[in-house]
């Protein structure tokens, strides 16, 4: 039974599928984004931004699809503004997809968060490490790459993105808990193989039975 849901999941993922999926998750994102987007703490760089918590979402249940969704949606949100600026893609765009979504991917290796270890994971991986990585990079390509901002700006700026990140990333967690088994059983998951990841075996029958 579990090898032949392996291949059901893991298996037969036709590129237009996967163009789809991606397409949605930049959609979603990017509405989501601009909706809070007169609600700034920054005038001209940043906002409030719940909807921050699909980034983690979308990178863990959908991999490097989600991920490329989540730097297409930023980028949408900012054209929704009118403050899209294409000089500052060549660095924002892979800051998303790396740093705001596929080190969440990479490091919480029980997505079910079923066990302990899960748990400490989204902690350092989708709250602290995503939240600095984001906050401080976004804060330093401002200030020394693009100039964008005065230098004097940059912890500023820093700290404020990483709590905007940090913060809805731990609401991302009780989501991502409640979600996944739910995700699972409708198949559409698609993010890392189950087979080989730490959701606890025992958990993971129980979701195939």
């Amino acid at each position: 039974m579990a090898a032949t849901e392996s291949v059901r999941v893991y298996s037969g993922r036709g590129a237009v599928t996967q163009l789809m999926l991606g397409i949605v998750c930049a959609a979603i994102y990017g509405v989501a984004l601009w909706a809070t987007s007169f609600l700034p703490t920054i005038p001209g760089v940043t906002w409030l931004r719940p909807a921050n918590m699909l980034s983690e979402l979308f990178a863990v249940n959908f991999g490097w699809i989600g991920a490329l969704g989540i730097a297409f949606g930023n980028s949408l949100s900012d054209l929704l503004r009118g403050q899209f600026n294409p000089t500052l893609l060549w660095w924002v765009f892979p800051l998303e997809f790396i740093a705001t979504a596929m080190v969440v991917y990479w490091g919480v290796t029980d997505p079910s968060l079923r066990s302990t270890r899960g748990k400490i994971e989204w902690l350092i991986w989708a709250v602290i490490v995503q939240g600095l990585l984001t906050g401080f990079g976004l804060a330093f390509g401002l200030a020394f790459l693009s100039a964008a901002v005065p230098q004097g700006l940059f912890m500023t700026i820093g700290v404020t993105v990483t709590l905007n990140e940090a913060i809805p990333a731990i609401a991302a967690g009780l989501v991502q808990y409640a979600l996944f088994p739910r995700i699972v059983r409708m198949g559409l998951w698609w993010g890392r193989d189950l087979d080989k990841s730490n959701v606890p075996p025992a958990f993971l029958a129980e979701l195939r039975s």
